[in-house]
């Protein structure tokens, strides 16, 4: 029987790279609040060439967390994420952690057999989604159904000349634009 305790790995590791880095002290939200802190003017993320400061970060998650305080969310309660990796799937997540709410992943290109068997586990009365799913959730049978659907559209976090050009007369500007977003009835927008 091999030792539990060998790790063999650890011979691959170039000299100088530690064997275990310390965890950080505190929730991903204190984790988070204190890089906001210490470093307000730093970029956190880049999407399609817009730079996100984390300053601009944490405001966004303030926000979010507000908008869906009012919503209803309380400590607690699962809130579902059906987002592609976007800046706004990254505010949505501290938005509900900061709520001392849980985060429930989903993937938004589940179908909608998969996606209806998850909310069935988890019960969450409020999701945050990708304008592209918000219809297969809109469509869930009324013992699933959401007390609030946020829909997000995803090209909101572009840089102002990416947005313009999708929405150019061309027809291959069309396509990218309906490969990215959809149009939403009866969903609180983002």
């Amino acid at each position: 029987m091999a030792d539990a305790t060998a790790k063999p790995w650890l011979a691959s590791y170039a000299p100088g790279v530690p064997h275990s880095l310390p965890a950080p002290e505190g929730s991903l939200i204190d984790l988070i609040h204190r890089t906001v802190e210490q470093y307000p003017d730093r970029p956190a993320l880049e999407f399609f060439g817009r730079v996100t400061s984390y300053a601009e970060l944490g405001e966004q998650i303030d926000r979010a967390a507000e908008g869906l305080r009012r919503l209803g969310v309380q400590p607690g309660d699962p809130v579902a994420i059906v987002l592609p990796n976007c800046p706004q799937h990254i505010v949505a997540f501290y938005a509900v952690l900061r709520l001392g709410a849980i985060v429930v992943e989903h993937n938004p290109l589940y179908t909608p057999r998969e996606l209806r068997h998850q909310f069935e586990d988890h019960g969450a009365r409020v999701v945050i989604a990708w304008d592209k799913v918000v219809a297969t959730i809109q469509d869930f049978p009324d013992d699933l159904a959401m007390r609030h659907i946020v829909s997000v559209d995803l090209t909101r976090a572009m840089p102002f000349a990416t947005r313009a050009a999708l929405r150019l007369p061309i027809a291959r500007a069309r396509e990218a634009r309906a490969a990215l977003t959809a149009s939403v009835q009866g969903a609180v927008p983002w």
